[in-house]
């Protein structure tokens, strides 16, 4: 069986964003430390099985990953990819090139991941896709998180773990510390 684990970058006080009226801009905050933990992201990315996102974050995936190259772009590109989307107009998702590795899941989320999960051994990467992993989490399909905190705190922006219903107790696995941005790798066991 699968293991959903949802992956963000995002600040002390929660947020994943820039801030408010600048939300694409995680640059001034969030650059140093995704620099530092390239390296362990690239791993993760190559290790997955499948990646699951949400409609917002495959658009803005789509539009820059198809056409780059290299490591990175390769474990992006030729992973299976599933679209998660709640808009009924959406019948297709594309991926420059490699169409064949991309997928639409329609339908009630808990029983479209739940069919997922049965199908793929291994880990699927949730990367960003907050109203997604909101709504996986309340679902109760999130089995971790992986979260690097950078040492920064906003005041406001979206927050990465808003509109949660029920309290989801989590066991500590593993943290790693980037010494050059100072920020930390936190990985939760989301306990069932």
């Amino acid at each position: 069986m699968g293991k959903i684990i949802a992956s963000v970058s995002c600040t002390l006080d929660g947020i994943y964003t820039g801030p408010q009226g600048d939300e694409n801009n995680m640059v001034s905050w969030a650059m140093p430390g995704i620099i530092d933990s390239t390296a362990d992201n690239l791993i993760m990315f190559q290790e997955a099985n499948a990646i699951l996102m949400g409609r917002v974050n495959y658009e803005g995936l789509a539009s820059y990953w198809p056409f780059e190259e290299g490591e990175f772009a390769d474990a992006m590109n030729k992973t299976p990819k599933y679209v998660a989307t709640r808009n009924r107009e959406a019948t297709e998702v594309q991926w420059g090139d490699y169409g064949d590795t991309i997928s639409l899941l329609a339908g009630d989320l808990r029983e479209r991941v739940t069919e997922l999960k049965n199908n793929i051994e291994g880990t699927i990467i949730v990367p960003g896709s907050a109203s997604l992993v909101q709504s996986l989490l309340n679902a109760g399909c999130v089995d971790e998180i992986n979260m690097i905190v950078h040492p920064v705190v906003l005041g406001n922006g979206k927050r990465y773990l808003d509109n949660i219903s029920a309290r989801n107790d989590l066991k500590l696995i593993a943290t790693k510390r980037y010494e050059t941005s100072g920020s930390m790798r936190l990985r939760y066991e989301v306990m069932k």
